[in-house]
Formats: C-alpha cells, structure tokens, sequence
C-alpha cells in the first residue's frame, strides 16, 4: 500500500510485493493499480488456482506445430469467401440492384462456379453502408483457380462489376477454411440477426485455439441453432478466425451468453481465461440478411 494525498492504493508488482512512501518513482510497465481497476470475480479450477489467475494470462507457451492447421481442423475440399463492400451512401439502392444481378449470374453459372450463397447481409451494427457477402465453393483452390479464369473471360460478370464499382468506397475478399468441430451449415428460415465476431491471433497460437474451441462449441452452443460458421485463414491476413453466430434479437442473443455463464461457469472461465492471450485484437458486427439473402 502506498498513502499519498491522503488515499491509499494497492500496488501489485509482479514476482515482489513492496512497501513503497509516496517520494518514489513507480515503472508503469511493471505495477498494476488494482483499486482503479473494476474486477470481475472468476472462479477457476485447481490447474488455474495453483499458478493463480494472471499466471493464466502471462505464462504461456506456444505448443509445437506438427502438421498443418488444414490438416488438423478443416475440410480443406470447402473454401468460404466472405467479402465485404463499403458502399457509397447515396448509391444504396444501386448498389443491392447490382448486387441482385451478381447473385443472379452466380445462381445461373452455379456448376460452372462450383460454389453456393450462404448469405447477403447489411451491416446493422458496425461499419455503416457495409454490406457482407458470403460465399462457398466445393473443390478446393482448384476450384477457385477454376473460377477465377471463368470470370475473367465472362463479358456477363464484366459487366455486372463495370456497374458495381463506380457505387463502392472499397472492397475486400477473404478466403476461410470450416472448422471442422462446428456444427455444418444450415440456412436459417425468417427471422434472425448475425453476429460475424473476428479474432486476430498471435502467430503460432492457432493450435491451441482449435483445442479449447472444439471443446468451447459444446458449452457455448448449447441449444444447437446458435453456432453459424466457424472459420479461419490459411490465405491472406493470416491468424485470422471468424466465428458467426446466429440468433432471434439482440434480446436473445444477450440471454444466451449469459446462460452459458452461469451453466457453465467453470468451464467456460478456464476456456475465457486460456484463449483470451492468445488474441492480438478482435472485432463484433451485427449483421441483417438482405431479403434476398439465402439465409434469414
């Protein structure tokens, strides 16, 4: 404890705990000031009790990579693509009039193309004027290299994008492996919300996340309808997993998290507390489907 001004405060050093007067200089990077912190009460079993809590957080080796992570979650025959569309605010309405007109092509060039839509949405909380595709190919990258010479030849596609583009701010395309724990996809009958959350990990931490997720997805979609696709990155900006999740309302979705904590709670505190350092940053939208959107 240290008195200054007349307050106290506890003062947590790391590996010593000392008893300091108010004239001397604190490194930041090494105290915590627990009374300005809120504090979450967690309970853990004896494994996260023996090293304490923030051991759990700050102690941490990678484990060894023995085969490839495709190898080891995915079904590597199926390639989601999810692209996101940044949409001038005044072009709205020609934007999903475009946008129609894709997923018509698609539909219609369906074998061709080897892939199927599982879902168009709008950005209901998160980027505005964003607009989230996603689509899913059978075949592997052999299809998608498949596809990519198809379209660049197709005057039709040509000119379907030659009316897009001048609409978007900007455009991004990502390529997925499925997790293979979580649940097949099934396409939602009217109505619900998505929740697309992202979480960039730190390299050569995706091992251990697949190994508390598989186990995670048991206790954490628990009715069985909640857990939509469950993704992540071999291409692109790597270390990057996307877990969608599908529900009634905001309403029910606040009502299900927290029935896994307080069914769960051990279990899910370890899982919180082992998973939690292995994330970089990480990201929530709420997605609406379009009306046209194979899912709802």
């Amino acid at each position: 404890q240290v008195s200054a001004g007349g307050s106290t405060w506890d003062i947590l050093e790391f590996g010593n705990t000392q008893r300091m007067n108010s004239g001397c200089i604190l490194k930041a990077s090494s105290l915590l000031r627990t009374a300005a912190l809120p504090v979450r009460q967690i309970q853990t079993n004896s494994t996260l009790q023996e090293k304490g809590f923030l051991g759990s957080f700050f102690e941490r080796k990678v484990e060894v990579q023995q085969q490839a992570h495709s190898d080891k979650f995915a079904k590597k025959e199926r390639i989601t693509e999810i692209q996101s569309h940044n949409v001038k605010p005044d072009s709205i309405d020609k934007y999903l009039k475009a946008q129609e007109n894709l997923i018509g092509y698609v539909n219609a060039n369906k074998d061709v193309l080897h892939g199927e839509c599982l879902g168009n949405f709008s950005v209901l909380i998160g980027d505005q004027d964003q607009f989230v595709h996603i689509w899913r190919y059978d075949g592997g990258y052999s299809a998608i290299d498949e596809n990519v010479k198809f379209l660049e030849t197709s005057k039709d596609y040509k000119l379907i994008m030659n009316d897009m583009k001048p609409l978007l701010r900007s455009r991004e395309s990502e390529y997925f492996l499925q997790f293979s724990f979580w649940p097949e996809v099934e396409l939602r009958n009217p109505s619900h919300i998505y929740e697309l959350r992202s979480y960039h990990l730190k390299p050569g931490t995706m091992v251990e996340w697949g190994n508390y997720w598989a186990k995670a997805i048991k206790l954490r979609d628990y009715q069985h309808t909640e857990a939509y696709m469950g993704l992540f990155s071999q291409i692109g900006e790597l270390y990057n997993v996307k877990h969608i999740w599908c529900y009634e309302s905001l309403e029910a979705r606040q009502q299900a998290r927290e029935v896994v904590w307080q069914h769960t709670q051990d279990q899910w505190q370890e899982i919180v507390a082992r998973t939690v350092p292995l994330i970089r940053r990480m990201s929530s939208r709420v997605l609406k489907p379009l009306p046209s959107s194979t899912t709802q």
